[in-house]
């Protein structure tokens, strides 16, 4: 049984153990009837901000088993293994060209976005709910892993979801760059060739050791060899050198943010 199948059947046993119904369980925990049922017949996902509530509410841990065991079902087979190390990580260096990386998208970049990256519109919201959930290592009260972003400008100006979701999220980029775990810089248009124009890198520093991870068109691959992780790390150094300091980066991206109109 997927862990995503058997959530809903914790669900729908825990209800019932208390004895109440459906409409009951809805009231205590303030989501509407009709919704507790979607999920009870599997219509509807079972998210993390519906499983808090029930975990607020009854004592349970299901956001844990939910980050455990079903956020991975709908994490790509090939990202699934570097995924823990990221949810280990005391500190994430990622690298992007062309897109803000997940663990900075809004919802409705996120939503605009994979759909273009062909995630079939049946699993758009699990997907969507994993990604969102993989933030919560760099906003988490304890520990929270420290998050050096750089982007290239072209992140910050294509057009992904339309002016609104644009800014609306460049605007999340400004707030969350004011984190003091988190850092953005940005490498401006006008840098000549470089680098980092060969793709996405991140790297993840986990129990005194690097390991990186490379993602291609239609899949990715961990980096785990020391020789190779030394390498990327220089590039890494070597892309950060082009990039603005975090303050005039988060003055380009509120300016950037100031076009989508």
């Amino acid at each position: 049984m997927a862990g995503s199948d058997y959530l809903i059947s914790e669900l729908r046993r825990l209800r019932e153990s208390f004895g109440l119904t459906q409409e009951a369980w809805a009231d205590r925990i303030h989501f509407s009837a009709k919704h507790v049922g979607a999920i009870e017949r599997g219509e509807r996902p079972a998210l993390p901000d519906y499983l808090k509530a029930v975990d607020k509410v009854f004592g349970t841990a299901l956001v844990r088993f939910y980050r455990e065991f079903v956020r991975g079902d709908w994490t790509p087979v090939w990202y699934r293994p570097f995924v823990e190390y990221e949810g280990r990580a005391t500190l994430l260096r990622v690298y992007h060209p062309t897109l803000i990386p997940g663990l900075l998208q809004t919802e409705a970049y996120a939503r605009a976005l994979l759909p273009a990256m062909n995630v079939p519109a049946e699993d758009v919201e699990q997907t969507l709910a994993a990604r969102l959930d993989r933030q919560e290592i760099i906003s988490r009260t304890t520990s929270p892993c420290r998050l050096v972003v750089i982007l290239d400008e072209m992140a910050i100006r294509r057009t992904v979801g339309g002016p609104e979701v644009m800014r609306e999220q460049l605007k999340a980029l400004t707030e969350v760059g004011d984190r003091p775990n988190v850092q953005i810089h940005v490498v401006p248009l006008a840098t000549p060739a470089y680098v980092g124009m060969y793709g996405p890198i991140v790297l993840a520093s986990v129990e005194g050791r690097t390991v990186g991870f490379l993602e291609g068109h239609q899949e990715g691959r961990v980096v785990e060899s020391p020789d190779r992780t030394a390498s990327l790390e220089s590039d890494w150094e070597s892309i950060r050198q082009y990039a603005l300091p975090c303050a005039q980066s988060l003055e380009l991206i509120t300016k950037a943010g100031e076009t989508w109109t």
